[in-house]
């Protein structure tokens, strides 16, 4: 139950560093006037090609896998600065690189460099001719082992490459654009999950089941929603191991991977470098769904083990996923004993996150004369209590009584009306059902063990995240509205008040690492300007800590990006903004926007009368007041803003420790690196660092304000670094 989508991009978020990914690293391209006035054939067309045809193809449904329809379509070329483009020298010495691609009728365009490998200080930009949209700089921070680089799409006909290479470079850049991928639909748009499904109104968002006891929030955050090869929608669940050291490992279906098993010897491992993983893609309202935030992704995976006569597919992301994305390592049961009611958690037509729920499973064969699955290796669904499944459901998980994963979605032909017949390939079975270690799941999930029962784990659990929520603790996500008169929001642009801010309290000192937003439909985003402001108080916002421009980007999250974003804004959704840094906020806190200019901006409000007690300010010119006190207000209410934090408590053991310590530690992932830099002579200082079971790597005086810790022999994984000096402590989780 894979589904095609609208777009072939690659994007990401990650933490710290990043190995393959489409983080940008700041700076600008060169002023367009300079591309216009050079001599040379800029521009390379694309062929055309039979687009009736390809729709024709697309209308075919094509097995009980249930593809649905392709929305675009690839170009294999092979441009590079030698055979393509204009190339000049600034005054400088920096050589400049210009490519531009042009496909008539293209909804949007977007680029796969099958060569890529820049020297310290070269750049590279790709955007529209009129540099609204632009994605970078991409530098060699973004080098890999894979040597790729997946970019996601520009919107219209023409895009420009743009690459900047200083005199001094050690070496010349290798680059070499090998597809470039024509969007030829615009049913919806390019580099994003889909809509909400019009036809599968009975699978239920996954917040529907709060009031049920939450009994699937936790095990929920484990599951992503999968975009393959640019092409396919499909579901995947984060799977602990019993090793329990953080390995992010991604369960999903091997046909998710090969076009329904269409591709004959595919490279698997060239596939699973251009998968990308949306988190937290969930709708904020149970009874009228709305789009998810999409800014927090991940791309490229490793392919760990394959087996198509089950069509299990384990793969393993690059990086683990950083903290504020909350993410949750499901367990397992690789049993056939299970029992309790059975949830599917998935992501149906590439939409937000939804649940279905069965009574009943069995140990059956999935029979199918297209397919040469193995007898009896399927749990098979007879009826869905609640919900269905879909295409973009593959590789969703079947999670027993306990919350634990008894396999993932390979087919079946259930819908609202026909809930039936359901199959998903069982653990049980693709246990050991090859003896070879790229085959079967015993080696990754269980090494060197028997265990055939697993629980699940938070990666962080030593310090976890949490999404604060006044809105939704309080049950009232359905009861929101813009409280919107004669166009004019009321917590948005009235007259002098521009400025709005919801209250948090907590029990302990909060790091903020961003926030979501709640927000309505708006127009005119190119004269937008808002700021996102966390400020600090005790009885009302006093002192500003922190702002961040609301520019939600779709495209990849990690931190510290800002740049030029093309996620609209014309329809209701969630958005998370992240701070460049995460931010210390103490117990007692405010976080708001700031509308800079003369624009229709506000975020979704609890309605009145729902609410008795008031968690939401206003400013009114220069003083802060209560949502309840306000003049044309006047009533108890919370804004639909939701922090993102940590609690710095001073413990024992190996949670993070409240510290006055102005340390900088930077952290290189791939070299196994510990760079320590303090502001001055470390007297007294000691260094400790151990590994996520509690041994000690290494324990030691810290001589030099500026130092240097390599291991290059340990294991990747999760250690955990302490920094002692007199009797304040910083502790900070560091993943190799």
């Amino acid at each position: 139950m894979k589904s095609v989508i609208i777009f072939f991009c690659i994007i990401s978020c990650l933490f710290i560093t990043p190995v393959l990914a489409q983080i940008s690293h700041g700076g600008k391209p060169l002023p367009y006037l300079l591309t216009r006035s050079a001599e040379g054939n800029l521009f390379e067309s694309m062929p055309s090609f039979d687009l009736q045809e390809q729709l024709r193809l697309d209308s075919m449904e094509y097995n009980g896998l249930r593809n649905s329809n392709r929305f675009a379509y690839k170009f294999i070329t092979g441009f590079t600065p030698d055979n393509a483009g204009i190339t000049y020298t600034l005054a400088d010495g920096t050589r400049v690189w210009r490519l531009g691609i042009r496909s008539a009728g293209a909804v949007s365009l977007n680029l796969l460099f099958t060569e890529y490998e820049l020297p310290e200080g070269a750049s590279l930009f790709i955007y529209d001719p009129e540099q609204k949209q632009v994605k970078g700089s991409f530098t060699s921070q973004n080098n890999s082992e894979r040597r790729i680089l997946p970019v996601s799409p520009i919107y219209g006909e023409e895009l420009i490459i743009e690459y900047q290479e200083p005199a001094n470079s050690t070496f010349h850049g290798k680059l070499r654009i090998g597809e470039v991928n024509h969007g030829y639909r615009s049913i919806q748009r390019v580099a994003e999950p889909a809509s909400e499904p019009s036809g599968y109104t009975c699978i239920l968002p996954l917040i529907c089941s709060l009031p049920d006891g939450d009994p699937y929030q936790e095990v929920g955050r484990s599951v992503v929603e999968l975009i393959v090869d640019g092409v396919y929608y499909c579901t995947g669940s984060l799977i602990n191991n019993t090793n329990q050291d953080g390995k992010p490992y991604l369960l999903t279906a091997s046909h998710c991977l090969n076009e329904d098993f269409a591709l004959k010897n595919p490279d698997y491992e060239e596939i699973a470098g251009k998968i990308i993983a949306f988190f937290n893609y969930n709708s904020p309202s149970c009874e009228s769904p709305m789009r998810g935030t999409e800014e927090m992704s991940m791309v490229s995976t490793y392919c760990r083990a394959i087996n198509e006569s089950t069509d299990m597919a384990l793969l393993e992301l690059t990086e683990m996923p950083p903290l504020y994305y909350r993410p949750y390592y499901a367990g397992w049961n690789a049993t056939t004993s299970s029992s309790g009611t059975y949830a599917c958690i998935q992501h149906p037509g590439g939409a937000t996150k939804r649940f279905s729920l069965a009574e009943k499973v069995q140990l059956d064969s999935f029979k199918d004369s297209r397919y040469n699955f193995a007898s009896n290796s399927f749990w098979h669904v007879p009826e869905w209590i609640q919900g269905c499944t879909a295409g973009g459901s593959s590789g969703s998980p079947l999670l027993d009584g306990d919350n634990r994963i008894l396999g993932a979605l390979t087919g079946g032909r259930s819908y609202c009306y026909f809930p039936y017949n359901d199959y998903f390939y069982s653990l049980y079975y693709s246990w050991e059902a090859n003896e070879e270690s790229a085959h079967q799941l015993k080696h990754w999930l269980a090494p060197n063990q028997t265990d055939r029962l697993c629980d699940g784990m938070d990666p962080y659990a030593a310090s976890p995240a949490f999404r604060l929520s006044l809105v939704i603790e309080n049950g009232k996500y359905d009861l929101i509205e813009t409280s919107q008169s004669d166009e004019t929001y009321l917590f948005g642009l009235n007259g002098s008040t521009k400025e709005y801010a919801e209250q948090y309290t907590t029990s302990a000192a909060a790091h903020v690492y961003g926030c979501y937003l709640v927000t309505p439909s708006f127009s005119g985003r190119n004269t937008l300007d808002v700021d996102i402001c966390l400020y600090t108080g005790i009885d009302k916002p006093e002192t500003l800590v922190a702002t961040k421009k609301f520019n939600p980007i779709l495209q990849y999250t990690d931190g510290s990006t800002s740049g030029e974003t093309s996620k609209p804004l014309y329809r209701s959704q969630e958005h998370f903004i992240a701070f460049d840094t995460p931010v210390v906020a103490g117990r007692s806190f405010f976080v708001g926007y700031r509308i800079n200019n003369e624009v229709n901006f506000c975020t979704y409000n609890i309605q009145k009368g729902e609410m008795t007690q008031n968690s939401a300010w206003i400013k009114q010119g220069e003083e802060w007041i209560e949502a309840s006190q306000a003049s044309g207000i006047g009533f108890n209410t919370a804004l639909f803003i939701d922090p993102v934090v940590s609690y710095y408590t001073k413990t024992t053991g190996n949670e993070l420790l409240a510290s006055e310590l102005d340390i900088q530690v930077n952290v290189m992932r791939k070299d196994k690196r510990i760079d320590l830099i303090f502001p001055e002579n470390p007297s007294g200082a000691h260094y400790r660092l151990v590994d996520f079971a509690g041994k000690v790597i290494d324990s030691q005086m810290i001589q030099e304000a500026q130092s240097t810790w390599s291991y290059p022999h340990i294991s990747s994984g999760i250690y955990l670094l302490s920094i002692q000096q007199g009797d304040q402590i910083i502790t900070r989780k560091i993943v190799f």
